[in-house]
């Protein structure tokens, strides 16, 4: 299949290396409006180099385009890519809004063209392996998470002038950062109910958050802690899942392979019966007799491993380019993002509101549809991330 790719930044070499990597993907172009870097990049990849989008398309009629651009610019190229009948492939985060969200998916109705999202942490072996356990119940029923992407960014990360803006970047880590972390989370928890969070700016030149905290309420009635931050030195990604069968959780930074998940069964009743003061139910012979659910005898976790597969831009692009080439349907698709980029608009509107977000509030009506922050006057903004001692 004839592959490109518009944007020839950082992210764009994983796009790149990802494609020759399959063996049946041949990239025909690279387009930037930086010219010198659209030429390095054709260079390295034996593609030809384009000074547009347009000009590309028009040229090579490529079957996917790989998107990775700042994001302020996704939703119009995505546009234009699927007016040409080509595919697309959005870097994360997909687009600044939900209105952009459904501005592309109303494109993509129109195209014969898809639209999927790079996403890779669903495509991991460990994520695999949770979903389809989690599915099924085979780990027990959620009843509490933990989701944080503690990240570092020094000052000079924000020296590109469209970094650390809301027309550049459209957000700060919660966007930017942990949306990797938070649609795994969704990915493997379901549709969440209810947000209620707080996003301070305490060091870095942005125009928005650097830090963010949330309390969300799942659908199922699960509980979870959502944390992201890019003022943390020791970096560290992690998901923690306690569920009624024991504890899944998975410890890496940008990147996990098997071995950074653990799963630990929930006590049997002798172990439960030592824990606490008073851990069980006192009979009147004076034993105690533990009430946890047993999960010693099996590990269900450990039964699931087969090969290891890390979740990187490879493990997403090859899969995406076995699905299209069998005819299947890729299934991190665009819609299937859409609670992902509702949760984001949440925390933001949770945040400066000062209020709880339900996921039903959020129709075309709600002020934060159009915009991540609300589209309010830029002081009422500005002062909603400052830290509560300094309002």
């Amino acid at each position: 299949m004839k592959v490109a790719i518009v944007g020839c930044g950082n992210i764009s070499h994983r796009h790149a290396e990802a494609y020759a990597k399959t063996g049946r993907a041949d990239l025909v172009g690279v387009a930037d409006v930086v010219e010198a870097k659209a030429q390095a990049a054709a260079e390295k990849y034996g593609a030809t180099p384009y000074a547009s989008v347009t000009e590309l398309l028009a040229a090579e009629d490529p079957d996917l385009v790989s998107v990775t651009t700042p994001p302020g610019s996704h939703a119009e190229i995505a546009i234009e890519v699927l007016a040409a009948g080509s595919s697309v492939l959005l870097e994360k985060p997909p687009v600044l809004s939900l209105a952009e969200l459904d501005e592309v998916a109303r494109a993509e109705e129109a195209s014969e063209g898809s639209v999927w999202v790079v996403f890779q942490h669903r495509h991991g072996s460990g994520a695999v392996r949770a979903a389809d356990l989690l599915g099924r119940g085979a780990l027990g029923r959620p009843l509490v998470a933990v989701c944080e992407t503690l990240w570092f960014r020094p000052r000079s990360y924000f020296d590109p002038e469209w970094r650390g803006t809301w027309v550049g970047e459209g957000g700060g880590p919660t966007l930017g950062h942990g949306i990797h972390q938070i649609d795994l989370l969704l990915h493997l928890l379901g549709p969440w109910r209810t947000i209620t969070a707080s996003a301070v700016r305490l060091e870095r030149p942005v125009e928005f958050e650097d830090v963010s905290t949330a309390s969300v309420t799942f659908e199922s009635g699960a509980v979870a802690t959502v944390v992201n931050s890019l003022l943390s030195p020791r970096e560290l990604s992690r998901i923690r899942i306690d569920t009624s069968g024991g504890t899944l959780e998975v410890n890496h930074v940008y990147g996990y392979s098997d071995r950074d998940w653990t799963f630990h069964p929930a006590p049997d009743a002798a172990k439960a019966a030592t824990l606490g003061l008073d851990p069980g139910v006192r009979q009147a012979d004076g034993l105690l007799v533990g009430t946890a659910e047993s999960g010693a005898a099996a590990d269900p976790w450990a039964a699931s491993a087969g090969e290891d597969v890390p979740s990187n831009h490879d493990a997403q692009i090859t899969r995406l380019v076995d699905d299209l080439l069998s005819g299947r349907t890729h299934e991190t698709t665009l819609a299937s993002t859409r609670p992902t980029m509702e949760f984001v608009t949440a925390l933001y509107a949770s945040s400066i509101t000062g209020g709880p977000i339900h996921r039903t509030d959020l129709t075309p009506a709600h002020p934060f549809y159009r915009a991540l922050h609300g589209n309010l006057p830029k002081p009422q903004v500005t002062e909603s991330f400052l830290p509560r001692s300094g309002k």
